[in-house]
C-alpha cells in the first residue's frame, strides 16, 4: 500500500500535483472571495477604488463561471484529499459563488422584471461592440457663436413608417457626443426604429449651458419631426429619452414639450413636438439633490449652471424634472427612470421624490431598481450584463409605448 491510498491512520493523499492543484484553488477560491465581498460591500476598494461598480454589472457572470469551475474542483479533490487546508478551500469557494450567484441573480430578477433579456453567452464572453455608423450626419442648427451641431441618423431596417427615437447623450453636459452609442442605436433600428441622437453645446470654463442646451434639444425634435418621414420614420410615434445628463435633458424638454413652455432655438414650421414618452438611463431629475449628495457632482452641476444652488437656485428649478412636470396641466407623457441602486453621483434620493411627485400627478412612471449598480453601469463591454439590462429594458419599453411588436 502507498501513501496514495487510504490507510487505517490517515488521510488520503494524491502526491505533488495535488499540491499544486490544491494551490492554485485556493489562489482563486481567495479572489473568488474578494470579489464577492466587493459586491455586497458598498463602496468597497478591495479590488480597487473601481471594482465595486463592476464586479456584478461587468465581470459577475464570468466570475460566476469561474466559481462554478473553482467549487466543482475543490470538492472533487476534496475528494481525494481529505485535508483541513481543502476543505477550507472548497467552503471558500462554495460560499464566494453562492454569494455572486445571489449578486449577479438580483441583476437577472429586476432586468426580466422590467420587461429585458439576458444573453448569458454575451455576459459571459462580453464580445467587442460591432462596427457601426450613423446613416447621416446632417447639420441641425448652427449656433450664434458659429458651432455646427450634428444629428446622428439611423435609418430602421424596415419598408414602412417607423416610430422615432430621439436619443440626448450624457456627460455631465460637459463631454459626450452624439455618436457615443452608435453600436447600441443601431440596435435599436434594426428593431424598427428610426433613431435620432443629438448634439448640443457643452459647457466650458464661464460658459453654462443651462439656458441653452434644451432649447438646442428642443429645435432637434422640431427638425427631426419635420424630416421624419422622408427618413422613414413616423413622427406620431416619437419617443425622447438620454442617459445621466441627457437624461435630465430629455425629461424638462419632453415635460416642457408637454406644457407648451418648451422654447426652441431655431425656427421650424413645426412646433416642438410632445413625445409619446420618455426614456431615461439614470438622469439628474433633481440637480440640487445631485450637488448635495453626489460624490463628484458638485463641479459638474455649477459648470452647467453657473453657481450652487444656493447662488442661483432659479436655475436649479430651471433644469428639474418635477418643476418641468408641475406646469404640465394635463397628464404628461409616460416615463421610464432605470435608476442604480449604487448610484454615487446620481444617488438615488433624486429619483425617489421625482417618482413619488410623478405618480401624485397622474403620469405613468415605470423605475426599474438595478442592484449592485453604479452610474453609468451599462457603459461596460458590450454585452455585459449592466449593458444587457439598460438596453433591453429601455428598448422594451420604449417599444411597448408606440405598439413596436416584440
Amino acid at each position: 500500500m502507498t501513501d496514495r491510498d487510504v490507510g487505517p491512520a490517515g488521510p488520503r493523499r494524491s502526491g505533488p500535483l495535488g499540491v499544486v492543484t490544491l494551490v492554485v484553488l485556493a489562489v482563486a477560491a481567495v479572489f473568488l472571495a474578494v470579489a464577492a465581498l466587493t459586491a455586497l460591500v458598498p463602496g468597497s476598494s478591495l479590488l480597487g477604488a473601481q471594482g465595486s461598480p463592476v464586479v456584478v454589472v461587468v465581470w459577475g457572470p464570468p466570475l460566476l463561471l469561474l466559481g462554478l469551475v473553482v467549487t466543482a474542483g475543490a470538492w472533487l479533490l476534496r475528494g481525494t484529499r481529505r485535508t483541513v487546508p481543502t476543505a477550507v478551500v472548497a467552503a471558500v469557494a462554495t460560499v464566494a459563488t453562492l454569494a455572486l450567484a445571489g449578486a449577479v441573480g438580483a441583476v437577472v430578477a429586476a432586468t426580466l422584471g422590467g420587461g429585458g433579456s439576458v444573453d448569458p453567452v454575451r455576459a459571459v464572453a462580453l464580445p467587442g461592440p460591432p462596427a457601426a455608423q450613423p446613416d447621416a450626419h446632417p447639420i441641425y442648427l448652427t449656433t450664434p457663436e458659429g458651432e455646427d451641431l450634428h444629428l446622428s441618423v439611423l435609418r430602421p431596417g424596415t419598408t414602412a413608417l417607423a416610430p422615432v427615437f430621439v436619443w440626448v447623450h450624457g456627460g455631465g453636459w460637459r463631454t459626450g457626443s452624439e455618436l457615443d452609442r452608435t453600436p447600441d442605436l443601431r440596435r435599436l433600428a434594426d428593431e424598427g426604429w428610426l433613431v435620432v441622437s443629438v448634439e448640443y453645446t457643452l459647457t466650458r470654463p464661464g460658459r453654462p449651458t443651462w439656458d441653452v442646451a434644451g432649447p438646442q434639444v428642443a429645435c432637434a425634435l422640431s427638425r427631426v419631426a419635420e424630416q421624419a418621414a422622408e427618413q422613414g420614420g413616423d413622427a406620431r410615434r416619437l419617443v425622447i429619452g438620454g442617459d445621466s445628463a441627457g437624461g435630465q435633458l430629455a425629461l424638462s424638454v419632453g415635460y416642457g414639450a408637454a406644457a407648451g413652455t418648451q422654447t426652441a432655438a431655431c425656427a421650424s414650421p413645426v412646433p416642438v413636438p410632445v413625445p409619446r414618452a420618455i426614456a431615461t438611463l439614470y438622469p439628474a431629475v433633481n440637480l440640487g439633490d445631485t450637488y448635495r449628495n453626489g460624490r463628484g457632482a458638485q463641479e459638474f452641476a455649477v459648470a452647467y449652471t453657473g453657481g450652487t444652488p444656493e447662488q442661483v437656485p432659479e436655475r436649479y428649478r430651471a433644469v428639474a424634472a418635477a418643476d418641468a412636470l408641475a406646469a404640465v396641466p394635463g397628464a404628461a407623457p409616460p416615463t421610464l427612470v432605470i435608476v442604480p441602486a449604487r448610484d454615487r453621483l446620481v444617488p438615488p434620493s433624486g429619483a425617489d421624490g421625482f417618482v413619488d411627485a410623478a405618480r401624485d400627478a397622474g403620469v405613468l412612471v415605470e423605475r426599474v431598481d438595478v442592484p449592485f449598480a453604479d452610474h453609468a453601469f451599462d457603459t461596460g463591454p458590450d454585452g455585459s450584463l449592466g449593458h444587457q439590462a439598460a438596453f433591453s429594458v429601455l428598448g422594451r419599453w420604449a417599444g411597448d409605448q408606440v405598439g413596436l411588436p416584440r
